[in-house]
């Protein structure tokens, strides 16, 4: 029951982003971190709770849902199969190339 109303949550919050857009509102682009991924490494939590993996931190403005092959990014407005989102890869093209 608590994933259900996660996922309504999340496709209400996708539903007012593409509303917000159409009338020429939009987001900030300052959370969205900069590289091609969803993510950063958050350096400081390897050092102190290393693991076999890396620790992130993700955008503020994505959302996955693991039981489905589902993600969305409620800056662009966008909810369903992506392969490169499900990836975390950006699609909103916000701070790409940056990094390198």
């Amino acid at each position: 029951m608590k994933y259900a109303i996660k996922i309504a949550w999340y496709y209400i919050e996708i539903g007012y982003a593409k509303i917000m857009r159409k009338i020429g509102i939009r987001k900030s682009r300052n959370p969205i971190p900069i590289g091609h991924y969803c993510y950063t490494i958050d350096e400081e939590r390897n050092k102190t709770e290393p693991t076999d993996g890396y620790w992130i931190n993700t955008c503020k403005y994505y959302r996955s849902m693991k039981h489905q092959m589902d993600a969305g990014c409620t800056y662009i407005g966008f909810i369903g199969f992506d392969p490169c989102l499900g990836d975390q890869c950006k699609v909103c093209g916000v701070n790409e190339g940056k990094d390198f």
